[in-house]
């Protein structure tokens, strides 16, 4: 008699039912992007080979019934959070139990299915929350209460695991410009779907190459129908670059006013060989995208690995040659076409899935005479758990293109800054976008900053930071880029807004107070890099931020804080190479960390305040000392209307280099925050101009 077996949700195989499983889970934060193996690919398709009925317990949840009868809400109405839906939606719903007595039969085409959508990472044995649950198709989406009404009316249904019952995130997020309110999607991962239902927003089942008539009549109504937001220009600046001619397979000057398309991929260290584009041998990414150049009618192609010289011992003329191009990398993007994206992969190696290679494919079965088939999750969701939103490099792409071709191991999705056109949908007309994914951000805050002639402290401030703790927090391969692979995003900001022009990546004239920033606790020891000056976030590895209340303008701090002063503000004086001159207070404080760190005044035991390095919880990472420090800003608030005074205090803390050298380098920064009625002016400090490094 055989042995009976289970599908491992764990080691993702088939073994006994009687013998633990020996890959123990090691991780608690459960992903439910994670992408599927080839050995779990051919394991379920030679599964599907062998005689297939359903177990006792997936006959008796009868998925057609649920398909058909279930009736999720999607939390806009106020009876989704009542006790008695919460009860009648529970008969159709699939809970799984304690993770370690879960068993899903090989020969079960249900169960076959709920392993293919299982989680892949960070499960527990223990775990008792997860359950297959229903939801309206739509709610996968952001933005999804803005579709149009027949998206929304009668829906099909999809089902996916969920943990923690069946709640759907009720979060809300405004545009960024202003405009209606839009919900956050439901993050389900992959998910199940019924066949040939008539149902709105169904599936689609995939062919595994890419049918491109699908994309090429959205491009085409985006460019000639949408608004100024998806509309491209060509600067006279592009005459600068190159550009792949597809057809004859050469790099040519960039032919004037021509429609190109441009590539955003990973390179990760595999580059060109010098004569692959005559002999056809380019890394499979490059390819597959002059391929889908010709498909959508088009005959020319950037992509910077062959239309910026990347000699690795360049000539001085060469080295100069290229920082021009850099320096236009966001006429590039926003004037292409279209820009393909290669989100799939950790290399140029990894191709665009279903171009010359067969995408991911989905798992097709038959349950009582109707096909059910698994969903890739959204794009959006693809994308979170990619390599390529890792990169620094990258940040710039997505921000500066208009129109995307998003490639993932799964689908193909096309996005402007009006809509999206998913490929996994039974749709024909494009959704809207959802704002916080938007391509072209940066061409639509834009078109409103030049309707303005002062663009509004917090705007400028907020878009500035957004863009600044994103980018820190990814990977670069090498130091030198720094500041190169921002270029396209601060040159926007610069030609719209002069007064917010850039010094070593600070927009220091128009805010000195964003000298302080900080490096985020989480990233641990920053890293120097040693070829930029230490007053810049770009001299350091490692995310960084800026402290709320200095992102602010005076009038929200006003709002947050009652009887709001602020003053010892530090002034930018100008600039020398990499060295700047400020005029500022300078003190020298005296640090007890026992075992919290505090400040003492000068000459007594008296404490002042409490000392906060970067964002750490505890005030305790400051040694005992003395420190040199840089007052950035003070603020003198209350609490309440008649409350006590308070005093916070941001500072920079100064090394200089030896005895008797003017110059200062950055150290880290901190927070002072005083006890009620003490004055920071009593620990002595003095106006100075400092020269930092």
């Amino acid at each position: 008699m055989a042995t009976p077996t289970k599908l491992c949700i764990f080691c993702r195989s088939v073994e006994p039912i009687s013998q633990p499983c020996a890959a123990l889970p090691t991780s608690k934060a459960i992903e439910l992007i994670a992408p599927l193996r080839a050995h779990e690919e051919a394991l379920i398709l030679g599964l599907q080979q062998q005689p297939s009925a359903l177990c006792q317990r997936c006959a008796a949840f009868d998925i057609v019934r649920v398909f058909k009868d279930s009736n999720p809400l999607d939390n806009s109405k106020a009876e989704y959070h009542t006790l008695d839906y919460r009860h009648s939606s529970r008969q159709y719903e699939m809970d799984f139990g304690e993770l370690a007595s879960l068993v899903l039969s090989p020969s079960c085409p249900l169960c076959r299915l709920i392993f293919r959508i299982f989680p892949r990472v960070g499960l527990g044995t223990t775990d008792v929350m997860l359950k297959l649950v229903p939801f309206r198709s739509y709610v996968q989406r952001g933005g999804w209460n803005l579709f149009p009404a027949q998206l929304r009316t009668n829906p099909a249904i999809f089902l996916g695991v969920n943990s923690g019952g069946t709640s759907i995130i009720n979060e809300r997020e405004p545009r960024p410009l202003g405009g209606e309110v839009r919900r956050f999607g439901y993050r389900t991962g992959e998910s199940i779907a019924l066949a040939g239902t008539t149902r709105s927003g169904n599936a689609r089942h995939l062919d595994r190459f890419v049918d491109f008539s699908r994309f090429s009549g959205a491009l085409e109504d985006c460019i000639k129908n949408h608004g100024p937001t998806c509309q491209v220009t060509a600067s006279p600046e592009l005459s600068l670059t190159r550009m792949i001619d597809v057809i004859d397979r050469k790099v040519v000057p960039y032919p004037d006013g021509c429609d190109y398309f441009a590539l955003s991929y990973v390179w990760g260290g595999v580059m060109p060989a010098a004569d692959a584009l005559d002999g056809k041998t380019l890394p499979d990414t490059i390819e597959d995208a002059i391929a889908v150049t010709c498909k959508l009618g088009r005959r020319y192609l950037w992509v910077d690995a062959l239309c910026i010289d990347q000699t690795p011992n360049p000539t001085p003329i060469q080295r100069r040659e290229k920082e021009k191009q850099l320096r236009i990398m966001d006429q590039i993007y926003s004037s292409a076409t279209l820009t393909l994206v290669a989100v799939a992969g950790n290399n140029s190696n990894a191709g665009l899935p279903g171009v010359a290679r067969p995408r991911t494919h989905q798992l097709r079965e038959t349950i009582a005479g109707h096909t059910v088939f698994t969903v890739p999750p959204t794009v959006g969701e693809e994308i979170a758990a990619s390599t390529w939103s890792t990169r620094a490099w990258t940040l710039q792409e997505s921000m500066l293109s208009v129109r995307y071709l998003f490639f993932t191991s799964t689908q193909v999705e096309f996005a402007c800054p009006e809509h999206r056109l998913p490929e996994t949908l039974e749709i024909t007309k494009t959704v809207p976008s959802w704002p916080q994914s938007m391509p072209g951000i940066l061409k639509s805050v834009e078109l409103v900053l030049s309707q303005w002639k002062q663009a509004p402290d917090d705007l400028l401030g907020s878009m500035y930071w957004t863009c600044i703790m994103d980018y820190t927090a990814r990977r670069m391969t090498n130091d030198e880029d720094s500041l190169n692979a921002l270029a396209g995003i601060i040159a926007v900001l610069e030609k719209n807004v002069p007064a917010a022009a850039c010094v070593w990546g600070l927009p220091l004239a128009a805010f000195p107070r964003f000298l302080g920033w900080m490096h985020l606790c989480e990233g641990g020891t920053p890293k120097r890099r040693s070829a930029f000056p230490s007053w810049s976030w770009a001299g350091w590895e490692g995310e960084v931020s800026l402290n709320e209340a200095l992102q602010m303008s005076r009038e929200k701090r006003r709002m947050r804080f009652h009887d709001l002063t602020c003053d010892m503000e530090i002034q930018y004086l100008g600039v020398n190479g990499a060295q700047i001159e400020v005029e500022g207070w300078r003190v020298c404080l005296e640090i007890r960390t026992e075992p919290l760190s505090e400040a003492v005044l000068p000459g007594t035991d008296r404490i002042m305040g409490y000392i906060k390095e970067r964002d750490f919880i505890h005030g305790n990472t400051i040694p005992s000392g003395g420190y040199e420090c840089l007052v950035v800003e003070r603020f003198a608030y209350r609490n309440s209307r008649d409350g006590p005074v308070y005093q916070k205090v941001f500072m920079i803390v100064l090394e200089f280099g030896g005895a008797g050298s003017g110059v200062a380098r950055r150290k880290t920064f901190i927070t002072l925050d005083t006890l009620a009625g003490v004055d920071f002016v009593c620990s002595g400090p003095r106006k100075e101009r400092v020269v930092l490094e």
